[in-house]
């Protein structure tokens, strides 16, 4: 099933926040939404993207 973007703002919790920068390996004011599909990822900074790694390969015809 794919994800489906809620319709309000997406809040998470302090722990899901710090969960999800230690797994992805960069500072908490990197991680911002995927431009297509809403998940999680390191959205700002060097050598950021707009769209996560599923939605680049989705794109590009992968």
């Amino acid at each position: 099933m794919p994800f489906q973007r809620s319709r309000g703002p997406m809040r998470i919790t302090a722990v899901e926040r710090a969960a999800a920068f230690a797994a992805l390996g960069c500072p908490p004011w990197e991680l911002g939404l995927c431009a297509s599909c809403g998940q999680l990822m390191r959205r700002y900074g060097r050598n950021a993207a707009m769209n996560c790694n599923v939605c680049r390969a989705v794109l590009n015809g992968r």
